[in-house]
């Protein structure tokens, strides 16, 4: 046997020694398949309750409700006399609440000046006619201009001074006269408490406030970027007021669409007014916060080059070290493309199901399996690869942790608030929070993911 002859020999032997020794695996990409429609901004309801103690609006009534309710005016008496009367008040209006009503009480005192006196009407001396504690009831409800409204009507009296006049010396008791001029001027002083009213409290000031902060960029985590969200509400209503003896409570539901946003704080150039009020009979008493994040293609890569790239897997028919790894959609599933080499060299591909773990946080790959064609190429080269643990591995390592992002979110929500002015008369808490996934949609760029945060949210008035 020459030597060339010897030469081939070795040659084709080495090759397969080669083939044996190191399969090549190179299978067609999966077929793309259609995306879903991408998930429309969905809309957030923040609820909560503003609450206010009943001293505090007393004290603002008070204030603003002048001591004179009907200023002097002339009065016919039945024999054509000109009563000239003024109605003042002389204490404090006091307000308590029950039933949705309230009601107040208010101590007033009627001034006369003498009806047949001889001086002239503007010497003439003022004097007390009657005095009593009077009640009034009313509805109470929010008003379409953020003032709080009442309809008060006269329910009883109690007189501390009898109507009495002196004329000629006599003391004459002129009750009925006194309760007829009462049941006239009844209407303007039930005028006055309502207008006290709708002047002492102007909600729109305390629920400006939280309005306003609610636009404001919250950054709910640092790593590996910034992540922001942006909240943009569009609508608020009110639901009948309650209360009890200590305080008054109109409950709240703010409507906000809120977005992502990743790198340095995103500047807010206007800010939504607010808008008319709506009111509703009913309202929830739970926040609904729906986040719509986002998770690109490359943030997922990013993960999967720290756990899995270069890694070696000892498997039962040789080792498979895993040069690089990638991952992108097709249609309602996720592919992984993974190039490998050792005792297989050559691209693999898997798919598998996006899944959001509510235990966790995290966004998972599960039920990895081989592409097809793939499966195909191992049948006929590696098939060995197709009974080992290699899609546990690479199922273990597609996770991609969010609780970082999410977990925050009560702490975050509440920091923001207290650090604007509105804290410093407005108490904000988040008592309950639960994270519920609703849709994961996969998408050309990434990974769309749906979820709703519960929890019930309270807005306490500390001082008007």
């Amino acid at each position: 046997m020459n030597g060339q002859r010897i030469t081939e020999l070795f040659v084709l032997l080495v090759f397969i020694m080669g083939l044996d020794g190191c399969h090549r695996v190179r299978p067609d990409a999966p077929v793309q398949q259609d995306f879903e429609p991408a998930i429309a901004d969905p809309v957030s309801y923040m609820a909560g309750n503003l609450t206010f103690n009943i001293r505090d609006l007393e004290a603002k009534i008070n204030k603003s409700l002048s001591t004179t309710l009907v200023p002097e005016t002339t009065f016919e008496g039945r024999k054509g006399e000109a009563w000239r009367l003024r109605v003042e008040r002389t204490g404090p209006v006091h307000i308590r609440y029950a039933n949705r009503r309230v009601y107040f009480s208010a101590p007033l005192q009627v001034w006369y000046s003498n009806p047949i006196g001889l001086r002239k009407s503007k010497n003439r001396k003022s004097r007390s006619l009657c005095a009593l504690a009077v009640n009034f009831t009313s509805p109470i409800s929010v008003g379409s201009h953020w003032r709080l409204e009442t309809k008060s009507r006269f329910e009883d009296y109690q007189w501390t001074q009898e109507p009495k006049v002196h004329l000629l010396g006599l003391e004459i008791n002129i009750r009925k006269i006194a309760e007829t001029i009462l049941d006239k001027r009844k209407a303007d002083i039930e005028a006055a408490i309502d207008k006290a009213v709708h002047d002492g409290l102007r909600l729109d000031h305390e629920v400006g406030k939280v309005w306003r902060d609610i636009q404001k960029p919250l950054r709910i985590a640092k790593v590996p970027e910034n992540i922001w969200l942006l909240p943009k509400p569009f609508s608020i209503a009110v639901a009948p007021v309650y209360g009890n003896a200590r305080q008054i409570t109109v409950p709240l539901q703010i409507a906000f669409r809120v977005r992502t946003r990743l790198g340095p704080k995103p500047t807010i150039d206007t800010l939504e007014r607010l808008p008319r009020l709506l009111r509703r009979q009913n309202l929830p008493d739970s926040t609904r916060l729906e986040v719509l994040a986002f998770i690109p293609y490359a943030d997922v890569n990013h993960v999967l080059a720290r756990t899995l790239i270069k890694q070696r897997l000892n498997l039962a028919g040789g080792s498979v070290d895993i040069k690089s790894a990638s991952v992108y959609g097709s249609g309602r599933q996720l592919i992984l493309r993974a190039d490998v080499s050792g005792t297989v060299k050559g691209t693999l591909y898997f798919h598998g199901n996006p899944h959001y773990d509510t235990l966790t946080n995290t966004l998972r790959m599960e039920e990895v399996d081989f592409d097809v064609d793939t499966k195909e190429h191992l049948f006929a080269t590696a098939d060995w690869l197709l009974h080992d643990h290699l899609r546990d591995t690479i199922q273990a390592a597609m996770v991609i942790p969010l609780r970082q992002q999410l977990s925050v979110l009560p702490d975050k929500i509440e920091t923001a608030f207290a650090n604007a002015k509105v804290g410093q008369k407005t108490a904000l808490t988040i008592n309950t929070f639960r994270l519920v996934p609703q849709r994961i949609i996969v998408r050309p760029d990434g990974v769309q993911v749906l979820i709703k945060v519960q929890s019930k949210v309270g807005v306490k008035i500390k001082r008007l």
